[in-house]
């Protein structure tokens, strides 16, 4: 009995820390490229139109090839009526002096940031997130992977 609440309590602890995220997806980019008009496309189940959402990007670049100092991305959620929502946002790779932000893991920088903050579905049900680059590149190389995070946020409203 004691062994198995050693096992179960680490389990209970894990699955409590997720229990705010809707919606997390890893993408790995073929030959680490991204093409301009080829958006990553992700389904988000919405359970509920009055939560709050936080949406988190995280990249690894591999900077011998990808020298700019933002990742220009554009979101876009699509509900199931129809209505489309779009959101641009940049990933910020370097800072004012020109060094590298985030942290450096197997040869790539992995980047990590909130690029939505208190978003609302407007329905329930299926959402369409598009993810795209927006530079002026047909293809820009050096992108390894990329995660979307979703995850709900607690709001406190002034009464």
């Amino acid at each position: 009995m004691k062994h198995l609440l050693s096992l179960l309590l680490p389990l209970l602890l894990l699955c409590s820390c997720n229990r705010g995220v809707l919606f997390e997806a890893h993408t790995d980019l073929p030959g680490d490229t991204w093409l301009r008009f080829e958006p990553l496309q992700y389904t988000i189940n919405a359970t509920s139109y009055e939560d709050c959402y936080n949406f988190t990007i995280s990249a690894d670049i591999d900077t011998a090839q990808f020298h700019e100092a933002g990742l220009p991305i554009m979101m876009t959620i699509t509900s199931p009526d129809g209505e489309t929502r779009t959101h641009f946002s940049s990933l910020l790779l370097r800072n004012h002096e020109g060094n590298w932000l985030g942290e450096f893991h197997d040869g790539y920088l992995h980047i990590n940031q909130l690029v939505r903050q208190f978003y609302f579905f407007n329905t329930k049900g299926d959402h369409t997130l598009s993810l795209s680059q927006r530079t002026n590149k047909y293809e820009i190389r050096g992108v390894h992977h990329i995660h979307v995070l979703v995850e709900r946020v607690k709001v406190d409203l002034p009464e």
